[in-house]
């Protein structure tokens, strides 16, 4: 007979998966197989009685005291809708009370517990309250059921709180649900931008080559800008995508905060219908600020889109930002902050709802629609951002939400990259030799295209193996620029073989999307360097020219 509590035999059982369960639920609980032998038993037996193990029969450990007229585990088979009361052989005083459950294949399970008169009788039996099925943290309410001597006030009080439990738990399994269906939308998002991103950087590069050769007077100009602005927000909602699932860098960078407000203004009054109004009040001397566009863009949509919603009759939302008061912080260095603030005239909040407000899956919608996930993200948005957010709001009164946000450094902002001068002519050519790999044809070219026209020699491969082998060929590269996404090896694995082969060569790499952690983070060695597609012509030759200058010679 085996001395093991773990189920045995009966390998890829689904009785097995029950088995284990059942073993942490219930220490006193097992299962018997048709024969009435034990395949299982629970973690108490081991030290309370020895006996009891996988391999031991039923009928030679228990007596069968209820169902009345029952005398072994066959008949017992056909009483499993009925309470079990049984006697353990040679433990006097010892009786456990549960009930068998039918885990198909001829396999019953016994769930429950010991069976005592009251409290009083657990000494004298070697007991504890952990011996019993699950209970509370509050007074081991479970443990009443195993009792004789249970009052009525005593089943009201375990009825309340097992209702409780219940509606605990039906909560957290909704948000395991909700976690589980953001996870999955999380990796769908990464892979629809790795492709997006894709077809945005042929789009957008284009675009962009073609205005290098339109007159600032030609009609088609205007067209082509905005095929260049339109662009730029397709960018900005794949960015924030995955910004929200966590699988994108945000990039913090001085930003013109008016004008992102009035970008924004143009994306969201689409969505308000006729009966919301939504104006801008800007303080004229508003500094620039520290911030990620995409995110900014993203809290903005979000809370005016919840501001709507809060006004199901229509009314006025405002967005306005101001510069607040220098402040000391701990250090002695002066904080710049601006303030952003989102009112609305809608029903309002009582303390109760604001105080679970930013709490993931909390909302006060309609089920189906909305899962609580808009402000929660919001908040985790501006706490990446280095910023505050609070909450103004009474019932009947509206809301308003206010953010605030590092200023940018006292210094001159850096221009903000438009569309390239008509006929601006290309920065001097570099004439370094560059190893191009990509394993989209319409980004591959548009890149060749744009490195020869800034003077850079170029050889291009469609993926790591044609790479390696133009290396082998004795190709002196200056510099690589490899897609990270492609099929066989990817672009930082070619990178480790080239710089284990040949030393470590300049080298940067592209995506629409990685799940690699190292080039999200921005964490990478002095001769690498990561760009996210898509990305401006002139953002592509600075970031060559920029790792040529700083890196050394390549070894080849």
């Amino acid at each position: 007979m085996s001395s093991e509590c773990e189920p045995q035999g009966h390998a890829g059982q689904p009785w097995r998966r029950d088995a284990a369960l059942l073993r942490q639920l219930f220490p006193f609980g097992f299962s018997v197989d048709a024969s009435g032998r034990l395949l299982a038993a629970g973690t108490r037996w081991a030290s309370y009685a020895p006996q009891v193990a996988v391999g031991s029969n039923f009928d030679a450990l228990f007596v069968v005291q209820r169902p009345v007229g029952v005398t072994g585990i066959a008949q017992l088979r056909s009483s499993l809708d009925e309470a079990v009361l049984l006697k353990l052989a040679g433990r006097a005083g010892f009786e456990l009370r549960g009930q068998f459950i039918d885990a198909g294949d001829g396999v019953l399970h016994f769930a429950g517990g010991p069976w005592v008169a009251n409290l009083g009788a657990l000494s004298g039996l070697d007991l504890a309250l952990s011996d019993f099925p699950p209970h509370d943290t509050r007074g081991d309410m479970l443990v009443l059921l195993q009792m004789q001597e249970t009052s009525l006030a005593d089943m009201r009080a375990l009825a309340n709180n097992l209702r409780e439990r219940m509606a605990a738990q039906s909560q957290l399994e909704g948000q395991l649900r909700q976690i589980q269906k953001m996870e999955l939308v999380g990796r769908f998002a990464g892979g629809m931008a790795h492709n997006f991103n894709n077809i945005l950087m042929a789009i957008q590069g284009y675009a962009e080559l073609s205005l290098t050769r339109l007159d600032s007077s030609d009609p088609v100009r205007g067209w082509v800008e905005q095929i260049c602005t339109a662009t730029e927000h397709a960018a900005s909602l794949t960015h924030g995508l995955l910004t929200m699932s966590r699988q994108n860098r945000v990039k913090l960078e001085p930003l013109d905060l008016a004008r992102e407000l009035r970008e924004v203004e143009k994306l969201v009054a689409p969505l308000l219908g006729k009966r919301v109004l939504l104006a801008l009040r800007l303080d004229p001397s508003l500094p620039w600020v520290l911030a990620d566009s995409s995110s900014l863009k993203q809290i903005l949509m979000n809370l005016v889109l919840n501001a709507r919603d809060a006004m199901p009759n229509g009314g006025r939302i405002e967005i306005s930002a101001r510069a607040l008061a220098a402040e000391k912080v701990e250090g002695g260095s002066v904080r710049e902050r601006v303030e952003l603030a989102v009112s609305d005239e809608g029903v309002g909040m009582d303390e109760r709802t604001k105080a679970s407000l930013f709490e993931p899956f909390f909302t006060t919608k309609e089920v189906g629609k909305g899962v609580g996930l808009g402000l929660s993200t919001v908040y985790g948005l501006v706490q990446q951002i280095d910023g505050t957010i609070a909450v103004e709001s009474e019932l009947g009164r509206g809301t308003t939400f206010r953010i605030g946000i590092p200023s940018a450094p006292a210094q001159s902002p850096p221009a903000r990259e438009g569309a390239p001068a008509p006929s601006a002519k290309p920065s001097e050519p570099a004439g370094a030799y560059i190893l191009l790999v990509d394993d989209e044809p319409q980004v591959r070219s548009l890149l060749e295209q744009i490195l020869r026209r800034d003077g850079f020699r170029v050889s291009a491969a469609a993926n790591a193996e044609e790479a390696l082998a133009l290396l082998a060929q004795g190709a002196r590269f200056e510099l690589l620029l490899s897609d990270v996404m492609m099929p066989g090896l990817s672009g930082p694995e070619l990178a480790a073989r080239v710089d284990e082969l040949y030393g470590p060569l300049p080298t940067v790499f592209i995506s629409g999307h990685t799940d690699n952690a190292r080039l999200r983070s921005g964490v990478l060695p002095p001769h690498q360097r990561f760009l996210q597609k898509p990305f401006a012509p002139s953002e592509l030759g600075k970031a060559l020219r920029e790792l040529l200058a700083s890196a050394p010679t390549p070894p080849r």
